[in-house]
């Protein structure tokens, strides 16, 4: 895993990929590197590298302007806006939060904290309508509290990083299936220890599981049905989110904790490899099991799709209702409250579908 300044990251798969180290430690121009790396590759290789950042060409003398500073600080890459510097955050919330959070006390507050949100949950929706008679002011409040929702997930994975030794590389701001989201880039992660990169890989949803009771707690507590229509619908939506992040079939944060657990950063790519081996009738010896993860991966990820189009539908569809028979601004909210649910849902089906698809076209 080749990362770039900008926060950009690559897998170079070569046989000699590993060796990478020692081939630069004397520093090689471009046509001395690729030709030590040797076959197999593709002409062109090592200048596509360099041009994405990966690697420099030390032949070439940088020269640095006044806005150097700022461009470390901030960048634009395909991921969306970079930002540095989410180091800082992370050491303090590692520093002054987290011990707190593991002394006895902490942990019984903690406790306390997620068997109210349980409690909470198992009382049932607040006697409150479906939507209020607000639907602005109701989905501006879900978009805003759901974003740092995101954004205290994100830095659950930095500050993981940060107790383990390692420095979170950047955050940033992108367009994650049609809505602004935040993240922190994980990759120095790939260099922990395997118990480390799982406990890293869950770390946000170890964030997940307080706020989502907070939410649900305060869904009971409030006196305003604006309110607890709010933080009701957060809660469950919240739970299906962490529910779906959790399972270890779809490539988010259950996934690559299982992967990590089991030493296989390419479990994906294995397991559909593996399967189409398997529907080709050609599988090797001790791949079975990554065959039957992908069929697995392939019917359980239909099997969510499912239960996301109908919770998120059940909790939030009167809420939608009510912002497109609405005028111009409470549609376009609308559009852009549904995009990531519905965009989500279009390229995860099409995804799982390719991944039906090629196993089988590879038969022979």
């Amino acid at each position: 895993m080749l990362a770039g300044g900008n926060g950009d990251t690559v897998l170079l798969e070569h046989p000699r990929a590993g060796e990478l180290p020692a081939i630069l430690a004397d520093d090689p121009d471009p046509a001395q590197l690729e030709h030590r790396l040797g076959p197999p590759t593709h002409p062109g290789l090592v200048p596509e590298l360099i041009s994405r950042g990966m690697l420099t060409d030390g032949s070439v003398t940088a020269t640095r302007s006044d806005t150097d500073g700022a461009a470390s600080r901030w960048s634009v890459t395909r991921s969306g806006l970079m930002i540095g510097g989410v180091e800082r955050p992370a050491r303090w919330l590692d520093r002054h939060l987290l011990p707190l959070l593991l002394h006895p006390v902490g942990r019984v507050v903690v406790v306390a904290i997620i068997v109210g949100g349980v409690a909470a949950l198992l009382a049932g929706r607040p006697d409150v309508p479906a939507a209020s008679d607000q639907p602005v002011v109701e989905v501006l409040a879900m978009i805003v509290i759901g974003l740092a929702a995101t954004a205290c997930h994100e830095l659950g994975h930095a500050v993981a990083l940060v107790h383990y030794g390692r420095t979170p590389r950047r955050a940033g701001f992108g367009f994650y299936w049609g809505a602004v989201s935040f993240f922190v880039d994980s990759t120095p992660a790939l260099t922990l220890h395997r118990s480390a990169r799982v406990v890293q890989a869950l770390a946000g949803l170890m964030v997940d599981t307080v706020t989502t009771a907070l939410f649900a707690i305060a869904a009971q507590l409030t006196s305003s049905t604006l309110w607890a229509i709010v933080f009701w619908r957060l809660a469950i939506l919240a739970i299906l989110d962490m529910l779906i992040n959790l399972a270890p079939i779809l490539q988010v944060d259950g996934h690559w904790a299982l992967a990590d657990w089991l030493d296989e950063p390419d479990l994906a790519t294995r397991s559909r490899a593996a399967l189409g081996a398997a529907l080709g009738g050609r599988m090797g010896p001790g791949r079975g099991w990554l065959a039957a993860y992908g069929a697995v991966s392939l019917v359980a990820g239909a099997g969510l799709l499912a239960v996301l189009i109908t919770v998120f539908w059940d909790n939030a569809g009167a809420l939608v209702v009510n912002l497109f028979s609405g005028g111009v601004a409470e549609i376009v909210l609308g559009l852009y409250y549904i995009a990531p649910v519905t965009l989500g849902i279009l390229f995860s089906a099409a995804g799982l579908l390719l991944e039906t698809v090629i196993p089988m076209s590879r038969q022979p």
